[in-house]
């Protein structure tokens, strides 16, 4: 219990003295890596995320026609299409041709369901 208190102690006075001159390059290049690391695991995730989508299209697409099929792909292959055809198609309701009644409904619900990752 001691050691954990001593550790807490260390981490509050590095804090309190972490703008000190000669601690102050030492917690920019600390702060730096952090933050490139948090941002490339932001980074794979996000792909992660796409490709479970795009997986996702393609498999209630096979249930579809051809050209269905290939504006499933088309949607799914990259986070600014698919963020196009949400605003477009599932959020301000505009007819799209190849998607209507219930197709459009779950394309829309599947796009909803993963787009936390995205």
């Amino acid at each position: 219990m001691k050691k954990l208190l001593w550790i807490i102690v260390a981490v509050l006075l590095l804090a309190t003295f972490s703008d000190h001159p000669v601690l102050l390059p030492y917690k920019q290049k600390l702060y730096a890596k952090f933050t490139d690391t948090t941002h490339n695991a932001s980074q794979v995730k996000a792909e992660q995320a796409l490709q479970k989508l795009a997986n996702r299209l393609q498999e209630f697409g096979a249930t579809l026609g051809k050209g269905q099929q290939t504006e499933l792909q088309k949607v799914g292959s990259s986070k600014a299409a698919v963020l196009e055809f949400q605003q477009a198609y599932c959020i301000d309701r505009q007819f799209h041709p190849l998607f209507y009644g219930e197709p459009i409904g779950k394309v829309c619900t599947i796009i909803q369901d993963s787009s936390h990752g995205l």
